[in-house]
């Protein structure tokens, strides 16, 4: 898949700790070498969907932090991302 950043979501990403902005390039790695299916059946990935409109999607950047990103063919768009994984999915 093709990552795409917009620019609100690149400056959240700056302002976070090194260790995550490290785990969000690693997944980065893992984003551009594999197909949406692949991603889906890649253990410790964890992308899955969130019930909205327009149809988001989580993917784990670590053991608990999640970015949102939109799956547009074959680019995923990250579009927010938070430590505390519960926030994308507006349990908190």
């Amino acid at each position: 898949m093709i990552p795409s950043f917009p620019d609100a979501f690149v400056r959240k990403l700056l302002n976070q700790e090194a260790a995550l902005i490290n785990a969000f390039r690693r997944l980065v790695e893992k984003v551009e070498t594999r197909t949406e299916q692949q991603l889906r059946e890649t253990k410790g990935i964890h992308l899955e969907p969130i019930k909205a409109d327009p149809p988001y999607h989580s993917i784990r950047l670590d053991r608990g932090p999640r970015a949102k990103v939109l799956l547009d063919g074959n680019t995923m768009v990250f579009l927010d991302l938070d430590p505390d994984h519960d926030k994308l999915y507006g349990r908190k």
